[in-house]
């Protein structure tokens, strides 16, 4: 871990590889161990109870230690989960309604891959089959998904965060030169 002066939220503390080993965050009523060499967590399998995790600053001393036998406790009782998880909470928490970032207003935006969609947000299909399709901008997927804007840029963020969405852009055409013979000019059709 780093030193005990740095303050961050826990999203940056999972986001930026800053943990290690085995620790124990209390928050807010709730409670998560971590355990950031293996990439994983024991909290439960619901994630909307996890949201007082995230918010405001924690430093190293936030994070207590755990040992061996206290995972291993632990984990008797609750199945422990990926960390992509907890990271894909703290990107769906992290713009409140807005897309996080530099990105344009007109950006587009695709997934790579199909997510894990939660129980515990089932507006999230919808969006995840209209960003399937292909790039669309934020405005595209809510009326296409006829999903409140919020919730489209908040999906959007926990994707990014995850790696299962990525900002789209077009791609350079392609030289003359690469469009000759048979399958340049098919190509080119």
């Amino acid at each position: 871990m780093v030193a005990p002066t740095s303050t961050s939220t826990l999203a940056h503390w999972l986001a930026e590889g800053r943990l290690a080993g085995r620790v124990r965050l209390e928050r807010g009523g709730q409670r998560v161990l971590i355990d950031a060499d293996s990439r994983q967590y024991l909290a439960g399998a619901a994630l909307k109870p996890l949201a007082p995790l995230f918010d405001g600053a924690l430093t190293a001393a936030d994070f207590k230690p755990v040992d061996i036998a206290g995972w291993a406790a632990e984990a008797g009782k609750i199945e422990p989960q990926p960390l992509t998880r907890l990271i894909w909470l703290a990107g769906l928490l992290a713009g409140k309604g807005r897309i996080v970032g530099d990105h344009a207003p007109d950006a587009r935006f695709h997934m790579l891959k199909w997510p894990q969609t939660e129980r515990e947000y089932p507006k999230h299909f919808r969006i995840s089959t209209v960003m399937m399709k292909g790039p669309a901008t934020l405005a595209e997927i809510v009326v296409a998904s006829g999903v409140p804007e919020a919730d489209v840029a908040d999906f959007i963020n926990a994707n990014l965060a995850t790696g299962f969405a990525e900002p789209y852009s077009e791609s350079a055409p392609e030289p003359e030169a690469a469009r000759t013979g048979l399958f340049g000019r098919l190509r080119g059709r």
